[in-house]
């Protein structure tokens, strides 16, 4: 996959299968409202940089952002 140069926000979670709504709902919810950024029009994507472990996967939720 190419991914379009530009600013994206990055935000690590370690989550179990059932957390990942969470997690993206906490990017979108908590994090981009309070950041003085807006989603750009680039695809969103997840990055996994380890094997999952223990039952938890450590996924890097990638936003694609620009200034308000």
């Amino acid at each position: 996959m190419t991914i379009a140069s530009g600013k994206y926000a990055i935000s690590r979670f370690k989550v179990s299968a059932d957390e990942f709504t969470e997690a993206w709902s906490w990017v979108y919810g908590t994090w981009l409202p309070q950041s003085g950024y807006q989603p750009d029009d680039r695809p969103c994507f997840e990055i996994y940089p380890e094997e999952p472990a223990g039952g938890k996967f450590t996924v890097d939720i990638c936003v694609p952002v620009k200034p308000l």
